[in-house]
């Protein structure tokens, strides 16, 4: 198995002589063989750190699996380093999967030691047999082809997985004859979490009624998968200034190089695009397959869509971008009744406005970005002055409807940091009236039939 081992970390250019790697240790047979395989790889004169996270999940357990992880790094001359991580405090505060909590949780506790002690390279104790749980566990649950390739051998350039071509019966060999010692996790045996019944319950039946060589048929298909993979990422990198646009750091689809692309192309370019918006989400092959069928028909009409909770698709200079919505989105609740007629004085804002009545305007040209004109009788005063809500539209002077405030605002290309700073001049009854210092509202604008306007000044008050 040692020279397995070897084989897959050269293959994968896992390790370079001298480097400082933090092991994952959780007292099991897997993390052990790991920690010890690696200990006998003295070609590459490492620098072990075995890092335990206790879950603090089952109390008993854990204390056997800390004094085995100190007891292993005296003997082998490992560094240990033991970590809590609260799992059913996380739990209570925000109910959500255990295992998916603790997973996430788990791996931005090895990157934030990482950081802090220098390591360069992460690894991990998953197995052959891990990989083929988890095409499984994705093909129930309508993975792309890109999910079969399964886990990856490296990840993110330092995390690594020496173990990922052994096998879990090669493993307990080599352990029984290097007389290991490992700690059982209880929790492996329930079958009340998906994985455990596919391991317990389901491959072995497939194995038994089915294929006795599941193992080799799926890892087959992953190898497959990983290099129709390899042959995607190499297409679209050869294409990628041709088919993407950059604003602001943001990376867009050019809409009209997107239609001229074969479907599973458009597919994975949206795969890829919305990994770099938001790496720490993985969206499943229906999200895609949908989006990617509402662009091929709504083309330069493309409307906004919400693709999660904290992502919405828009439409941006002939391309669709994908922005986080919290961070565009930061409404401000506060409103400022305005005299109406008359001066108001806002300190906060260091703003004076000025509302007054006219009869007509002398010269529309040199009107400035700070004042408005507009009709004397269509709005219900007074007037108030707030800014943007979620849900927020009105109708651009000039344009032919309605549009979405968040929407006018991307168009016009303004930061998104500056958005919710624009104050918008509102009716009694809350509809738009002006876009302070950029639009007037279509229903509020003065015509040749009205007798009388209103002329309202926003002036800045310096500060002192």
């Amino acid at each position: 198995m040692l020279q397995k081992v070897r084989k897959t970390i050269e293959n994968y250019r896992m390790l370079s002589a001298g480097e400082r790697v933090l092991v994952g240790f959780s007292g099991g047979i897997d993390s052990v063989c790991l920690l010890h395989v690696l200990s006998q790889l003295k070609e590459y004169r490492l620098d072990l750190w075995a890092v335990y996270i206790d879950h603090m999940l089952r109390p008993s357990e854990n204390l056997r699996e800390v004094e085995l992880l100190h007891k292993l790094g005296a003997e082998w001359g490992v560094k240990v380093r033991e970590i809590k991580l609260d799992i059913p405090g996380k739990l209570l505060k925000k109910p959500q999967s255990l295992q998916l909590l603790a997973r996430k949780e788990r791996y931005k506790l090895f990157i934030s030691l990482r950081d802090e002690v220098k390591a360069s390279k992460i690894a991990l104790g998953h197995h052959q047999d891990d990989q083929v749980e988890t095409i499984l566990y994705r093909l129930m649950r309508g993975t792309g082809i890109d999910g079969l390739a399964g886990i990856p051998f490296v990840r993110d350039g330092f995390f690594i997985r020496p173990l990922l071509e052994v096998s879990r019966a090669e493993i307990r060999e080599y352990a029984l004859r290097n007389k290991l010692n490992w700690v059982e996790d209880s929790s492996n045996q329930k079958p009340v979490y998906i994985r455990n019944k596919l391991r317990l319950e389901l491959i072995p039946e497939l194995k038994k009624s089915y294929n006795p060589n599941l193992n080799s048929v799926l890892l087959r298909l992953a190898r497959l998968a990983c290099e129709q993979r390899e042959l995607m990422e190499a297409l679209l990198t050869e294409k990628w200034e041709q088919l993407t646009l950059n604003r602001e750091g943001r990376t867009g689809i050019l809409i009209e190089e997107f239609l001229k692309l074969p479907s599973y192309l458009q597919y994975y370019l949206l795969k890829i695009v919305l990994q770099r918006t938001q790496p720490e989400r993985q969206y499943e092959s229906a999200v895609l397959i949908r989006l990617r069928g509402k662009i091929n028909a709504e083309k330069f009409d493309f409307k906004p869509l919400q693709l999660s909770k904290t992502v919405i698709a828009h439409k941006l200079e002939g391309a669709i971008f994908f922005d986080k919505a919290k961070q565009k989105m930061q409404p401000n609740a506060k409103s400022f009744r305005l005299n109406t007629p008359g001066v108001t004085v806002i300190p906060e804002l260091n703003l004076e406005v000025r509302i007054e009545k006219g009869h007509f305007v002398q010269d529309w040209e040199k009107i400035g970005p700070n004042e408005v004109y507009l009709d004397g009788a269509g709005p219900s005063v007074p007037f108030y002055l707030r800014f943007w809500r979620y849900g927020d539209s009105f109708h651009p002077l000039g344009a032919p409807g309605n549009q979405k405030l968040h929407d006018f605002f991307i168009n016009r290309k303004i930061p998104r940091e500056k958005r919710t700073e624009i104050p918008l001049l509102v009716t009694s009854d809350d509809k738009i009236v002006w876009i302070c210092g950029y639009r007037l509202s279509e229903t509020f604008k003065v015509t040749e039939r009205n007798a009388e306007v209103w002329h309202i000044s926003l002036i800045p008050i310096p500060r002192t």
